[in-house]
């Protein structure tokens, strides 16, 4: 069953003609008849009786006609929303995001997207890179905000910003503004959960730096930033964090900053998208607004 052969349908049913059918759709009377009869052969039924005077529906045309109206009603349809389906910026966006895109980049990239689009609405994940990354995979988000590059075919990350991660801890404390690695390793430490791309660029440049990440004496284990700061602020012990972030905690004093000797802890933001899956309008214009706002390639 084809389009064709349902309009012929719809117009010999409509005409009670053959060959008022044709010339309506521009057609043979011959390329008509034919397009009913395989029809017909097709559905196994007779849909019309054909008489010297008209052509009219059988019992079992009449019931077909209702249907084969709403094809191509139905098709229509389609193809009018397909048509303007790259202009309809609209509906609910998934979005995923790391902490630390969470708490410093993504709130101005919301503001200006609502300005341009304010019929859009979001849900905002936030969660480690780890587990970004694997929504993105399975296609459970479409865009993906991540502290760590990804080395995986079916992912492709677009740097936006570096980022330098600190060390944190209380004034009270009275930790230098530059303290040695050995120093630093005798505090307890309060860290984010495995998975999170903070803790792995910390683990990671110890690592380089040859120090077992193990040795590491770590007292608490916190997936809420939110919290890692309060923990800090009061003392409970040190920890590694976006100076992005942490610098509305130390402008007004309730925490304060350090910078490890000789290690470098620089990172970068990254903007993940599925290198396998076709972005919808909407999270197609996202990721052109990142791509104008931090000049992507």
């Amino acid at each position: 069953m084809d389009f064709k052969q349902i309009e012929a349908f719809i117009n010999v049913a409509k005409f009670k003609s053959f060959s008022k059918a044709a010339n309506f759709c521009f057609l043979s009377q011959p390329a008509i008849s034919s397009h009913i009869a395989s029809l017909e052969k097709e559905l196994g039924i007779q849909l019309f009786d054909r008489t010297s005077k008209e052509v009219l529906l059988t019992p079992a045309g009449d019931s077909f006609l209702k249907y084969a109206i709403d094809i191509l009603n139905t098709r229509d349809k389609a193809i009018y929303h397909l048509s303007n389906f790259n202009e309809n910026i609209s509906g609910r966006l998934k979005l995923a995001s790391s902490t630390t895109p969470c708490n410093t980049i993504l709130p101005s990239l919301l503001k200006k997207f609502h300005l341009l689009y304010p019929e859009v609405s979001f849900d905002i994940l936030e969660s480690s890179s780890g587990e970004i990354i694997e929504n993105i995979i399975k296609f459970d988000c479409e865009i993906g905000l991540i502290g760590e590059l990804v080395n995986d075919e079916k992912v492709k990350c677009y740097e936006l910003i570096q980022d330098d991660l600190i060390v944190i801890s209380s004034p009270e404390i009275n930790i230098p503004n530059i303290i040695d690695l050995n120093s630093l390793l005798k505090y307890t430490f309060i860290m984010r959960e495995e998975g999170s791309a903070t803790r792995k660029t910390f683990e990671d440049a110890l690592k380089n730096h040859g120090v077992d990440s193990s040795n590491i004496n770590i007292c608490f284990e916190v997936n809420n930033l939110d919290a890692i700061f309060q923990c800090v602020k009061e003392g409970l012990g040190v920890s590694v964090a976006s100076k992005q972030v942490s610098k509305n905690y130390s402008s007004i004093g309730l925490i304060k900053e350090s910078y490890i000797q000789d290690l470098s802890l620089k990172r970068s933001i990254y903007l993940a998208v599925s290198s396998k899956r076709t972005l919808t309008p909407t999270a197609k214009a996202f990721f052109n607004l990142c791509k104008d706002q931090f000049k992507l390639e």
